[in-house]
């Protein structure tokens, strides 16, 4: 016979499931079996005090004539004599009850064998009550008592502990001194309840199993496990079989049928996909449910749900919104509503007011909120611009036309003037420079601003720095463009760290985290900081963490060293970092696109001075870490 596979996961859980169900039983029998242990040990103390009684009386016997020849206590001879016949007539009685097993079935040998003292009786065992299997319930008690070490006298004293109703009456039926051995009692136990056994299939009942029309493959393994599993000696090939035979017609049969698994391991596995399946797709019509009872709920229930504006102003068009949107559908630079025109129309709904953009009664496009963020969102995207009052129109001459001789100076002032500005583009800021992360934080920076400025007191005054200028002789390069940047070299830490871009437009100091890699730094130091950094065309780069470096800007003696807190973002760039003013304004630095280089005052107002690498700023991508090469002092 080959060897039985491995419990799966199903079987595992369908065993916990019987054990948790033994142990509740067995919590609701314990309290039955705490009073049936009480009333035993009565029971064996009664016995053991009638065997104390009995060869009592039988040394009363043999000693009777030589108690009634002593002098001594001649006054209670006739009552020993009166109790002697008073003693025997309770002894008929005791014969009597001897079948209720006031004196219990054991021999005295049994009866006067000291239990251990620290024995205590196994809780495991569910008490036998005349339905089941007799054998099995002594398998199971002999197991338990086995590892409990118990002797064969142990286990008759402990048998009837775990013996309830019918069977617990036929143990005390029991004719007394009649078991000598534990063999005695469970064979007399097990040829008393052999009609008690419950029916046990055999394989051919396996057969009988079916998977219904609606129950799933997990619920039919389960129910064919169960039974499975209480048929002794199973050949493995019969259950495979069986198991296949019970399946429901379908894809999941067709494809056991193809892949005809030869052991159940692998029709297990085969069974494990479908089920994943099934529960998926399970879960899948739960959701979907979910969302049709959500959707079927009445309208008045979803009416106090009111879009909020996304926009704190609005762009004030030249065309009504109905007429814009409707160019806009006709033109498919956006597509209507999922739902557009087929919302149901409640009771009593205002058609004198309806919406272009959901093509609805009930509220007008002006006052849909969807709409007007829609559009407002285009016309900042450039797309409405000719819906925009005050757009700038081309004003350039056609080349084919000549401008008139006698036209007058102030005509031609007046075309060459510029049009009213529309708008105003406010500048790109963030990080630490910005006011902080949140936009409460910068409300309060800005707060503290104005309240600075309002102040009427002696305002502080900023340290005094000497004066920086910039001279011809600054201009060190031959071959420069002016449009170059100023990209310099610093030193963090012990390393110096090449093609570094100073930025004043730049409100945070950023270090990539390809540089941060390459310095070898632990994530570990990385404080965690909220927010992103905004490019200028609207991107959005998460901050990964701030750290606080010591940054060394120009070279001995003229040098200065601060402490710099650095924005660590992962994205592509051709600089190891970027300076802004944080940095700028930590050192006191002036930089100067035009001379390519930034100045610094250092002790004792010194200014010092450092260049930009022009070879470092047109060959950004070849940027690398150098070690610094100390010397012995």
């Amino acid at each position: 016979m080959a060897d039985a596979p491995p419990p799966t996961p199903t079987e595992l859980l369908r065993m916990v499931t019987e054990v948790q169900e033994a142990n509740q039983r067995m919590a609701a029998a314990n309290q039955h079996m705490a009073k049936e242990n009480q009333r035993m040990q009565q029971q064996i103390q009664q016995l053991i005090n009638a065997r104390l009684e009995h060869n009592d009386d039988r040394q009363e016997r043999h000693g009777h004539d030589e108690r009634q020849s002593e002098p001594t206590h001649i006054s209670e001879t006739p009552q020993d004599d009166n109790t002697n016949p008073r003693n025997e007539e309770p002894q008929p009685e005791d014969e009597d009850q001897e079948p209720d097993n006031s004196a219990g079935p054991f021999t005295a040998e049994i009866m006067n064998f000291q239990l251990p003292r620290q024995f205590t009786l196994p809780t495991t065992l569910v008490p036998y009550d005349s339905l089941g299997d007799p054998k099995q319930h002594i398998k199971k008690f002999r197991s338990i008592m086995i590892v409990n070490g118990a002797s064969d006298p142990i286990l008759c004293r402990c048998f009837p502990s775990f013996l309830d109703g019918p069977a617990l009456d036929w143990f005390c039926s029991l004719p007394v001194d009649s078991i000598s051995r534990f063999q005695e009692l469970a064979k007399q136990f097990e040829d008393h309840f052999a009609a008690s056994a419950i029916y046990l299939h055999d394989s051919d009942y396996l057969t009988t199993i079916k998977q219904g029309q609606q129950e799933s493959l997990k619920d039919y393994i389960t129910r064919f496990t169960k039974v499975a599993m209480k048929i002794p000696d199973l050949h493995p090939e019969v259950h495979l079989h069986a198991i296949k035979s019970g399946l429901r017609p379908g894809k999941f049969q067709e494809a056991i049928a193809v892949a005809k698994p030869k052991t159940l391991a692998e029709f297990r596995e085969k069974a494990k996909g479908q089920i994943d399946i099934e529960e998926l797709r399970q879960a899948r019509k739960a959701e979907k449910s979910a969302t049709t009872k959500d959707e079927d709920k009445p309208r008045e229930t979803k009416r106090n749900f009111r879009p909020m504006p996304r926009y704190e102003s609005y762009t004030q068009f030249n065309t009504k919104r109905d007429d814009i949107i409707k160019e806009i559908l006709n033109s498919k630079l956006i597509k209507p509503p999922r739902k557009a025109g087929s919302y149901p129309e409640p009771k009593n709904i205002d058609k004198s007011k309806y919406c272009t953009f959901h093509k609805k009664y009930g509220h007008k496009t002006d006052e849909c909120v969807i709409a007007k963020d829609l559009l407002e969102r285009l016309a900042r995207q450039g797309h409405l611009d000719k819906f925009i009052s005050g757009h700038i129109q081309k004003r350039a001459v056609p080349t084919t036309e000549q401008p008139l001789v006698g036209q007058s100076s102030s005509a031609k002032d007046k075309e060459k003037a510029p049009a009213q500005p529309r708008g105003i583009i406010h500048c790109i800021s963030g990080g630490y420079a910005g006011g902080g992360n949140t936009s409460s934080a910068r409300k309060r920076t800005y707060r503290a601003m104005l309240a600075l400025a309002d102040t009427t007191h002696n305002p502080q005054q900023t340290q005094e720095l000497p004066e920086v200028t910039f001279r011809s002789t600054d201009f060190i390069c031959k071959d420069a463009n002016l449009d170059d940047p100023v990209v310099i070299s610093i030193q963090l830490g012990d390393l110096i760290v090449r093609n570094v871009l100073l930025d004043p437009g730049s409100s945070a100091d950023v270090l990539f985290f390809t540089t941060f890699e390459k310095m070898k730094l632990s994530t570990n130091i990385l404080q965690p900081s909220i927010g992103d950094l905004v490019g200028f065309s609207g991107e959005r780069v998460p901050v990964m963490g701030s750290v606080w470096l010591q940054a060394t800007l120009g070279e001995q003696p003229l040098s200065k060293t601060q402490d710099i807190q650095f924005l660590v973002v992962d994205c592509f760039s051709s600089y190891n970092l970027i300076l802004g003013r944080p940095f700028l304004n930590k050192f006191a630095a002036i930089v100067s696109t035009v001379h390519l280089c930034v100045k610094f005052p250092v002790q004792d107002k010194v200014i010092a001075t450092v260049h930009s690498d022009l070879q470092e700023a047109r060959h950004c991508y070849n940027a690398s870490l150098k070690p610094i090469k100390r010397t012995a002092a």
